[in-house]
């Protein structure tokens, strides 16, 4: 059974149980009462009241002179052991680092003291064990209360014994303490958050956080499932759940108060993320950004590659817009030498084309190039072109692909990223049998384009390799058929009145092979995919200078050295980035 379809029964005996006495409902919306005084609460439902019953894991007791934080870890490591990885992993269950967790819980600004906090996804409670700590150093006595959501049951007792050990230490302190805990679906059990109407906040008098720290679930949700169709304003083609959990976060937070994630960077660019990306930043001010160098070191215990992001904002009754956004690097998530510079809302938020970027510089030089490639005055669209997808998508034309290109017209040649070498194009070229023609029929028409000049572009890029962006020319004079297949990861400039000339070709081509436009589409996108909305966005000089810069290239033959193609376009366009400053880019592992 998939998660989704977990989540379709959860959420039917949730509305069978509303609908009968509303007793879930009331259970969880006990949160909405102050349990200080009396301490904690564990708000289960009956399923996970009988998991735990059948819980044969024992729970050590904290040591006396272990931290919080340690203890919190100690026992996500007993979990991830004993637990089967691949069930954590399809329900997108990634247990925060300690070092993270400490530094996530010091970007809170704490000048008052009665305090709120929320932690959706909660796991073990690591983070808010970083929180407790970061109370008890303050030295300072305050009326906390600790909001925690966990929908896996086997993880509810380690996370009360962790609330537990926090209530205890800070009360030993003199600060007045209490915990609740609700095993409640978060989003479902929230939807109210998203309604436009104000009957929700005069009937159900809901909660208003100082704080909000979470590491939420990874994986990807059908736009079909019940945590969709709550958030359907935020949704388009198939989101991801960690975005619904920091959508319902930013309404869940005060005036003032505060959020701060780790997620996945991918919200940041693509066009499934547009809706979310309009809405986090009508509603949340950004303040701090802290990007890792490493993909691989963060989760290292679930052997996690990915690149994720810690971000940290604050929700306003009016958006400032001089702030300043601070950005922080680090190698690993040790976090002990970091790197930190300001930079302008307006380097961070880039608008074009209807949509909203959040670009991550990591470092001054990065903010140079952003500047610099903003400055250019055109898209592909300004230019008359566009970029699409290859349409060949082998296992649906399986039945149309041919090992060998026969010797008629009934079959044309297919392009695959391999076929891109440098900024040519070679084919044939064989690699893994993959299909070297396709059949051209009426079913295959739709599929094939004419002949013509194109900037192919790769749709991904490996690990190993040192460029996100890659582009090659696909030359008419050269290549003599009529008709092409061009497959599915690779994506394709072309003119959809008319035709490149070969001037215009390379002179694309040679601009996206650059490194000042290879790390500035690294600022913009935190994966190896190439979004063709991403390349939609992409500012591009005037034409009469993408001409000389291709006609250089093309009588000069120097576009396969990407330092040669900076110091000609960089000639071509007068700028005066200095190339021997600019990084790779930050992902050094891939």
């Amino acid at each position: 059974m998939s998660i989704n379809e977990v989540y379709q029964m959860q959420y039917k005996k949730e509305e069978l149980t509303r609908s009968s006495h509303n007793m879930n409902w009331e259970i969880c919306t006990a949160l909405q009462t102050h349990q200080s005084k009396i301490g904690g609460k564990r708000l289960l439902n009956r399923e996970m009241t009988d998991v735990l019953e059948d819980s044969s894991m024992q729970i050590p007791e904290k040591a006396k002179q272990e931290g919080l934080v340690d203890y919190a870890d100690r026992l996500s490591g007993l979990y991830a052991r004993t637990y089967d990885p691949l069930n954590r992993k399809q329900k997108g269950q990634f247990f925060t680092p300690k070092q993270v967790s400490v530094y996530m819980a010091s970007l809170f600004e704490i000048h008052h003291n009665k305090i709120r906090l929320l932690d959706p996804g909660a796991g073990t409670g690591v983070l808010t064990a970083a929180f407790c700590e970061r109370i008890l150093s303050k030295g300072e006595v305050v009326d906390l209360t600790l909001d925690a959501y966990e929908n896996d049951a086997n993880l509810l007792p380690l996370l009360e014994k962790v609330l537990e050990s926090c209530k205890l230490e800070l009360e030993e302190k003199g600060n007045n303490v209490g915990y609740n805990i609700c095993g409640q679906d978060f989003i479902l059990h929230n939807e109210g958050y998203f309604r436009e109407s104000d009957l929700f906040l005069r009937s159900e008098n809901p909660i208003s956080y100082d704080f909000v720290i979470s590491n939420p679930p990874y994986y990807k949700l059908n736009k079909d499932s019940p945590q969709s169709r709550v958030t359907m304003k935020l949704i388009y083609g198939q989101p991801n759940i960690y975005m619904l959990f920091m959508a319902l976060s930013a309404n869940m937070i005060r005036s003032g108060g505060e959020i701060v994630f780790i997620t996945p960077r991918s919200f940041c660019s693509g066009l499934y993320y547009k809706k979310f990306r309009e809405f986090l930043l009508k509603n949340i001010q950004i303040t701090d950004i802290h990007i890792f160098e490493s993909r691989k070191d963060i989760f290292s215990r679930d052997e996690i590659l990915q690149e994720n992001i810690i971000i940290k904002g604050r929700k306003e009754g009016k958006m400032n817009e001089n702030e300043k956004v601070i950005i922080s690097t680090s190698k690993n998530r040790n976090l002990n030498k970091l790197k930190n510079f300001e930079v302008s809302e307006n380097d961070i938020f880039y608008y074009k084309n209807g949509d909203v970027f959040i670009r991550i510089p990591t470092s001054l030089s990065d903010v140079e190039i952003l500047r610099i490639v903003d400055s250019w005055p055109n898209t592909l669209k300004d230019l008359g072109l566009e970029i699409s997808t290859g349409p060949v998508v082998p296992f649906r034309a399986k039945d149309y692909l041919l090992p060998e290109l026969k010797e008629n017209s009934k079959s044309a040649p297919l392009l695959w990223m391999h076929n891109i070498q440098g900024t040519g194009i070679v084919w044939p070229l064989r690699k893994n049998k993959k299909a070297l023609a396709i059949h051209v029929s009426g079913k295959t028409m739709p599929l094939l384009l004419h002949v013509k000049n194109y900037v192919l572009v790769k749709r991904f890029t490996s690990k190993e390799q040192k460029r996100r962006l890659y582009a090659a020319v696909l030359l008419k004079s050269d290549f003599p058929y009529k008709r092409v297949g061009i497959e599915n990861h690779v994506n394709y400039i072309h003119k959809p009145k008319g035709a490149l000339s070969v001037y215009e070709a390379f002179g694309i081509a040679a601009i996206l092979n650059t490194t000042v436009i290879d790390n500035y589409f690294r600022t913009l996108n935190g994966n190896t995919q190439v979004n063709s909305t991403d390349i939609r966005s992409l500012p591009f000089p005037q034409i009469k200078d993408i001409i000389k810069i291709g006609e250089i290239v093309y009588k000069s033959q120097s576009y396969e050295n990407s330092l040669n193609l900076d110091i000609i376009v960089a000639e071509i366009l007068g700028t005066n980035v200095k190339m021997e400053k600019t990084k790779k880019g930050v992902a050094k592992d891939e």
